[in-house]
């Protein structure tokens, strides 16, 4: 993952500037941990990020801006299994949470 883009992710997540939803990456409610980071690269880059088919998963453009490799949505090691980071965001975990997770792991 690119550092750069890792440390502005994490820092959003933990801001407070970003209420959390869950099973999509934007609604009314708020944004999943994967829809703030296709925010930090509309914020970035200038461009629109369209959800296309996909409501759980991030548009190419903004994969390959954060250098995911071969992923949309990365795994990460929680307690003894691994679990996606839209797994973890929809299933309770914090974005406080998240953010360390990703800190740590990416």
């Amino acid at each position: 993952m690119n550092q750069q883009v890792k440390q502005k992710w994490v820092d959003a997540l933990k801001s407070g500037d970003y209420q959390q939803t869950r099973a999509t990456l934007k609604d009314q409610s708020g944004f999943c941990c994967l829809g703030v980071l296709c925010d930090l690269y509309s914020k970035e880059t200038g461009e629109d990020w369209v959800q296309d088919g996909k409501y759980y998963y991030p548009p190419t453009a903004v994969c390959e801006w954060a250098g995911f490799v071969n992923t949309y949505n990365p795994k990460v090691e929680y307690g003894e299994e691994r679990l996606s980071l839209a797994d973890l965001n929809d299933n309770g975990k914090s974005f406080k949470e998240i953010a360390a997770i990703i800190q740590e792991q990416l």
